[in-house]
């Protein structure tokens, strides 16, 4: 018999299941932390002389859009400003300035944009109506790049017996230039209901798009009916013009050129 005294019986404790830790780090598996979502036309900042100075250059630039083919029409032999529409000034002799009203014109709406959203943001409109500018320009770019066909002008130039492929392009970026500016008028009429001092303005906005579509409209059947559309289709492109000198002319008149600072100004304790 053994006179060594018994060994007692050793019996190992399991932790708890959720007690046992893994050797690596916790901040292994940890979610990085990414940087706040800032969107592409997020360069200017709000109140900055970029953002006053591009503001008042789309107004101006859209001025002088409607200025340079009423002029030009004016003085163009054998061009009935009443009659045909703007793109008739790209056709023919001096046609190069019609063309580069047309570029400058869409330039101008793409840069403006950041300038929109820096007004805008936060709030309805702060992404999309930039978005709306930039389409918007591009597609009066593309029109300029496709001009339409001959049709009463220039005089003595007989038009095609089919539309040529680049007289329908221009006519399908046109039209979708054209809705798109229907579209920034809605979209903007739908974020002034909602900020203090701009209701009345809402309105505004509606009705110019309720303008635009409808002298669109009459320019489009007085067309296609060998009519005299032309001017309905200059009241159409001058309706935005005038809204949109009112409505920055105001912003740029106030200290904080952001259509949201008088509600912002509010929620300040």
């Amino acid at each position: 018999m053994s006179t060594h005294p018994p060994v007692p019986e050793v019996i190992p404790v399991t932790a708890p299941f959720d007690s046992v830790r893994t050797a690596a780090p916790v901040a292994a598996f940890a979610r990085p932390r990414t940087a706040p979502h800032r969107s592409p036309l997020d360069v200017v900042r709000p109140n900055s002389w970029a953002h006053r100075g591009l503001l008042a250059l789309g107004v101006v630039g859209a001025v002088a859009f409607n200025l340079t083919y009423v002029v030009d029409g004016a003085v163009r032999p054998g061009y009935d400003p009443l009659r045909q529409p703007m793109s008739a000034l790209a056709l023919g002799p001096g046609g190069v300035v019609q063309t580069l009203n047309f570029v400058a014109f869409g330039l101008l709406g793409c840069l403006t944009a950041p300038a929109w959203r820096a007004s805008l943001a936060p709030g309805t409109g702060a992404t999309w109506y930039p978005r709306l500018k930039v389409l918007a320009g591009l597609a009066m770019i593309a029109a300029a790049g496709f001009p339409q066909d001959p049709a009463g002008y220039p005089l003595g130039v007989a038009a095609p017996a089919h539309p040529t492929a680049h007289a329908q392009i221009h006519q399908g970026v046109s039209v979708v230039s054209l809705t798109l500016t229907v579209a920034e008028l809605a979209l903007l009429a739908r974020r002034l209901r909602h900020e203090p001092g701009w209701r009345g303005w809402s309105v505004a906005c509606l009705l110019a798009a309720a303008g635009m579509m409808g002298l669109l409209g009459v320019f489009g059947a007085l067309m296609a009916t060998g009519g005299d559309g032309g001017l309905f289709e200059k009241l159409a492109s001058a309706t935005p013009t005038l809204l949109g000198l009112a409505v920055v002319t105001r912003l740029l008149a106030r200290g904080d050129a952001r259509l949201s600072a008088a509600r912002l100004s509010a929620a300040r304790p």
